[in-house]
């Protein structure tokens, strides 16, 4: 079974991945699954683990508006 833990170091790698390649539009929906998991993680109360994934969506956000900005 996957753990919470193993997929925030996959959404980690897959940001700086996305963000190298200048992926815009992947780290897009990368930030959307990761909306959805946060929401999961706040409907089952689980405050860290929505923390957690609220700071992964906001990096990807970030990784995007910094490809935007080389464009």
């Amino acid at each position: 079974m996957v753990t919470v833990e193993q997929i925030a170091q996959y959404c980690e790698h897959e940001i700086a991945r996305l963000q190298l390649a200048g992926d815009r539009e992947e780290l897009r929906h990368l930030q959307l699954a990761i909306g959805v998991l946060m929401r999961a993680a706040e409907h089952a109360r689980d405050r860290e683990t929505a923390m957690r994934f609220r700071i992964l969506a906001a990096r990807a956000a970030n990784a995007q508006e910094l490809i935007a900005g080389e464009d």
